[in-house]
């Protein structure tokens, strides 16, 4: 499990909503994805529209007080392999316990790390401040992306967090892959340009190559407890996570997402086969219908070459909006599919 906390102290950055849409589209990329809403003014909780009756304080609570939890049953489920452990303020009495135990920056990783095996990414949505939440986030960490909106205020923000890191790498020999975002971007204005260049020369490679653009869509689906993807899935904002959600699966080494397309509005089940599951129709690979006449599935898939059909009603079949065919050993055709 690869474990990503969002932080910044500078509020209005996009953090929670990158927490939130970045999550959605690593999970519409065939990931298990764990969402841990770790801020006690409970915002991805609240744009997700969930009203919960077991939260991430209730964890917390149970483990100070050395109770058993079951993770299983507080997690909200939000599509096929979304889950979420929803917050509320009643963590902030709970933080003020949790710095009391001499192993408090380790209780939510030595938590976590029990369900490594569970999910292929953990993300963490972290208080807008720098006390023992956020320390506990930050000790789970392999990755942080702290978001930078157009703002100078947002630099100062990032500049407190990379002084706790130091200390982090210093005094627990715990050295975090610190990721910077660009958001709120417009492009129409100098200002945004000229802010871009100078945040690209203070963190270089640090930076990562997507940005997220200033879409009022990524605002009304949260005020409608909807990721960008269930309110606009073909808005900037969508494009920009599903862009992000790649770019994070390529640096922490996760196999690429492959998206397979069948158009056709008389079929009733349709699977894809291929090298990549032996050619077994089973119910992993059934594709979904996500409209009127369109079917799709999501895969992880190593970078190489894979042949491939879909069984359509119990009919083989190549795929019709591939050209791409090779001779198959039975005198017939199998699409082929090259991820780089």
């Amino acid at each position: 499990m690869v474990i990503v906390s969002l932080i910044n102290q500078k509020g209005g950055c996009g953090k929670t909503t990158t927490a939130v849409n970045l999550s959605y589209a690593l999970a519409n990329n065939g990931n298990s994805v764990l969402l841990i809403d770790l801020d006690p003014q409970a915002h991805a909780t609240f744009s997700l529209g969930i009203k919960p009756k077991l939260t991430t304080a209730d964890l917390l609570e149970n483990i100070t007080s050395s109770k058993p939890f079951d993770l299983r049953e507080s997690l909200i489920t939000r599509a096929n392999n979304l889950y979420v452990l929803p917050s509320s303020i009643g963590l902030s009495a709970v933080e003020h316990s949790l710095g009391q135990r001499e192993d408090k920056l380790d209780v939510l990783n030595n938590f976590i790390s029990k369900y490594d095996s569970s999910f292929d990414y953990c993300i963490i949505d972290c208080p807008p401040n720098l006390g023992i939440l956020t320390l506990n986030a930050l000790i789970s960490s392999d990755y942080i992306i702290a978001p930078v909106g157009i703002c100078e205020l947002s630099l100062k923000g990032i500049e407190n967090l990379n002084n706790i890191l130091n200390m982090l790498s210093e005094h627990r020999n715990k050295r975090i892959n610190t990721l910077y975002l660009i958001t709120q971007l417009d492009g129409r204005y100098k200002f945004s340009k000229d802010f871009y260049n100078k945040v690209k020369n203070i963190f270089g490679s640090r930076l990562l190559s997507t940005t997220i653009r200033t879409n009022i869509h990524l605002r009304e689906a949260a005020a409608n407890g909807m990721s960008i993807f269930e309110y606009k899935k073909y808005s900037r904002g969508s494009q920009d996570y599903k862009q992000l959600a790649d770019e994070i699966q390529d640096i922490s080494g996760k196999p690429s997402a492959a998206r397979f397309t069948l158009k056709g509005k008389e079929f009733n089940d349709v699977y894809l086969v291929g090298e990549f599951n032996n050619w077994n129709p089973n119910e992993k690979y059934r594709l979904k219908k996500i409209s009127t006449d369109t079917w799709e599935i999501n895969l992880n898939l190593e970078r190489g070459k894979y042949r491939y059909k879909f069984i359509v009603d119990g009919k083989w079949v190549n795929d019709p909006g591939n050209k791409f065919m090779e001779d198959d050993t039975f005198g017939g055709k199998n699409s082929i599919r090259i991820i780089s």
